[in-house]
């Protein structure tokens, strides 16, 4: 059975290594905090019966000094508590750093990310209630029909598309037509968190 990219990226590690699969397991297991046997690890670099998981591919990486390959980089983000896609808590009143929960996103550019859990409907045509969304900090030039999330006097923190013009509003996308608009009377009374690059919902 041919292994996976990532699987056979774990094989040659160990071998420029030159560490067995017994020493992987208990490293592996130290560093994660969850049991991993020799059998498990032979499963991925044997068989391919079992994938590498997100945080074990960092794990690994650091074990063995081999780099992961590059359409398979990814990068912890912190996934601050759930919020509401109608009025946010701004990201900046979440709990500390280090109590918050870490995700693996692979294949974002450089930025500075974070990730949002989204309830309620106003942008539930792409992103329903239990999404999780991923915002970069560092972008924030506005564009006309991108996604953001958004701080304003009124209304707080908010996740929506932008709307330039003579007369600028934060726009919903939901299929519940209650959601309206804001409208922005001056530009300096809305601040840009950062921009929503993507949004994903398990099934």
């Amino acid at each position: 059975m041919k292994l996976s990219p990532l699987n056979q990226w774990v094989k040659d590690a160990l071998r420029k290594k030159g560490m067995s699969q017994t020493e992987l397991a208990r490293q592996l297991t130290g560093k994660l905090g969850r049991e991993i046997d020799k059998a498990g690890v032979n499963k991925i670099v044997k068989s391919g019966e079992r994938s590498v998981a997100g945080d074990e591919l960092m794990a690994i990486e650091e074990i063995t000094g081999v780099p992961v390959p590059s359409p398979h980089v990814s990068q912890v983000i912190s996934l601050l508590d759930w919020v509401q896609a109608g009025q946010l808590a701004h990201p900046n009143s979440q709990i500390p750093e280090e109590d918050v929960e870490k995700i693996l996103f692979a294949g974002l550019p450089k930025g500075e990310w974070f990730a949002l859990t989204v309830k309620g409907s106003s942008m539930d045509r792409v992103s329903p209630e239990g999404s999780v969304i991923i915002v970069n900090k560092a972008d924030k030039d506005l564009v006309t029909g991108g996604f953001y999330v958004f701080q304003t006097p009124d209304e707080g923190a908010t996740y929506k598309r932008w709307h330039g013009g003579d007369t600028p509003y934060l726009a919903p996308w939901s299929w519940d037509g209650s959601h309206q608009p804001i409208f922005i009377k001056k530009k300096r009374d809305v601040e840009v968190v950062g921009r929503v690059r993507r949004t994903l919902l398990d099934l």
